[in-house]
């Protein structure tokens, strides 16, 4: 959850047994919100392509979970470099998700990848929202997301990596572009 449209989280792949470790370790320490499967798709507008800049900064997703869908733009920043910091995220409830397929096709956006995935989310004391995700073609990662406002988004990020430190895990090799980004470069749709 975006607080004032901004969003200020980090993501970690995570081997097996840190995978079950940490899984564990929430349990006891951070009460868990909800498991559901999430498949995301992800849109382009075929007059401004999101995937053209070395480092895309933009996303239009459609998220289908259960019997609901939401879509969200999110517009990293700072925008075209490796490391962003946070991103202005908009979304809106969706009442009927092929309705706004056709739309976007009639609009000519055009589909680049689907993710699709298993998430535990853990609320930890209304600070952090985790997300323990299990990603087709890619694995098992942890997503730390900052729930409050902790005065600055350098001051949010601080305190992601301290708690994902209390957690026993390594940050050095913190994800910089998200699931899109590393399932359209394994597929080899990225140059």
């Amino acid at each position: 959850m975006a607080h004032n449209n901004v969003e200020i989280e980090i993501k970690i792949q995570l081997d097996e047994k840190k995978f079950l470790k940490v899984k564990e370790q929430l349990k006891s320490t951070a009460k868990q919100i909800k498991s559901e499967r999430e498949i995301d798709e992800y849109f382009t507008p075929s007059h401004r392509n999101f995937v053209s800049p070395q480092f895309p900064y933009e996303w239009l997703r459609l998220r289908k979970k259960g019997n609901s869908a939401i879509i969200t733009y999110k517009h990293f920043h700072p925008e075209n470099v490796e490391k962003t910091t946070h991103c202005d995220e908009f979304e809106s409830k969706v009442e009927n998700d092929e309705q706004l397929q056709k739309i976007l096709k009639a609009l000519d956006f055009q589909k680049l990848i689907t993710v699709d995935k298993s998430r535990a989310t853990y609320n930890y004391k209304d600070e952090f929202e985790i997300a323990l995700d299990t990603v087709q073609e890619l694995g098992n990662f942890i997503e730390i997301e900052a729930l409050k406002d902790f005065g600055s988004i350098e001051a949010a990020r601080e305190r992601l990596f301290e708690y994902a430190k209390q957690l026993g895990i390594d940050t050095s090799n913190y994800d910089l572009r998200g699931y899109p980004f590393m399932l359209l470069k394994k597929k080899g749709l990225l140059k």
